[in-house]
């Protein structure tokens, strides 16, 4: 078998990675399956949603949240992550509106995209 469906997704994530896959300068993405694949790990075991490399070289991982949902550890821990990691690496926890310290909205999250 050629592909296998990694996961199921929500209309939110969905519309997130199309909008991603779509840009010029992304030269893969992979959905990170959660409990197996990409973790991040520290006060909590983090499985961001995505994992996204761009053309430049950068490797970024996403975490997309619903508006409804609070997720200040992860966030607090994904920076971190980020920032030990290196230049190369990047961490995004993308809400559709809501503004949050140290995440972002879809819409930032996709202009930062499409300068890398």
């Amino acid at each position: 078998m050629l592909f296998e469906k990694e996961a199921a997704m929500n209309g939110f994530e969905e519309r997130v990675i199309n909008e991603v896959a779509n840009m010029e300068n992304i030269f893969f993405w992979t959905r990170n399956i959660e409990k197996k694949g990409f973790r991040i790990n520290g006060f909590v075991n983090h499985y961001p949603d995505f994992i996204i490399q761009t053309k430049s070289g950068k490797t970024l991982v996403l975490e997309t949240k619903g508006d409804h949902l609070d997720a200040e550890q992860k966030i607090r821990l994904g920076n971190t992550w980020a920032n030990k990691a290196g230049n190369e690496y990047r961490y995004y926890m993308v809400y559709e509106r809501r503004v949050v310290t140290g995440a972002h909205t879809m819409d930032e999250f996709l202009q930062h995209l499409r300068q890398m």
